[in-house]
Formats: C-alpha cells, structure tokens, sequence
C-alpha cells in the first residue's frame, strides 16, 4: 500500500470516530436536560398543588396546628417547619401573627446577598 493510502484510510477512521462520539455525547446531553426538565416540571406541578391545597382549605385565619395537619407534606416530600414567623411548606410561607395564626400566604423567596 502506498503511504498516501494509509494516511487516507487513517483520517477516514479518525473522522468516523470523531462524529459517532459527537453523536453519542449529544444524545446523552440531551437525556441529561430532558431529565432535568421533567424533574423541574414535577417539582413545579407539586408546587401548583399545594398551592391548590392552601388556597381551598383558606388557611387565612386558621391557628399553627390546622396548617400542619392540613399541609402533612411539602412538595420536596418533607414536613413543613416553622421559622422566623413563618411556616414554610415547600415554595410557599405561611405568615402567622403572635398568636400563631396564619395572615397571609406568600412565596418563599431567598434572601438577597449583601
């Protein structure tokens, strides 16, 4: 075989190889994102729900302990917690008064770096 045949055949090889990984990586690149979506729309879909919840059981009004029955399990499949006057239960926070009745619903929203 002549050296310009070999080098031929051996780029041939070497492009071949180069696009079946390209292909291969972008097909689990895009398993990756469809999972991560799903996940997101799950999550968001369970947040709605117990949104649903709260605003159909109105627990405007309502002390401590019928928000934790009635919200038994947040969104992330934990107990909802109480903290700095608020119940959170997933995305949202319950505010209650001092006298541990709720007075609003709100988003729980990260505070902001200083």
């Amino acid at each position: 075989m002549r050296k310009s045949t070999v080098i031929m055949l051996t780029l041939l090889i070497v492009s071949n190889l180069f696009w079946f990984l390209n292909y291969f990586h972008t097909k689990i690149d895009h398993a990756v994102t469809l999972t991560y979506h799903d996940a997101s729309y799950q999550t968001t879909t369970k947040m709605l729900e117990q949104a649903l919840i709260v605003a159909n059981k109105n627990l405007i009004g309502e002390p401590l302990a019928t928000a934790e029955n009635t919200l038994v399990e947040d969104v992330y499949g934990l107990k909802p917690f109480k903290k700095e006057g608020c119940l959170y239960a997933g995305g949202l926070c319950l505010k209650l008064d001092e006298t541990e009745t709720v007075i609003s619903v709100t988003l729980e929203s990260p505070r902001p770096f200083k």
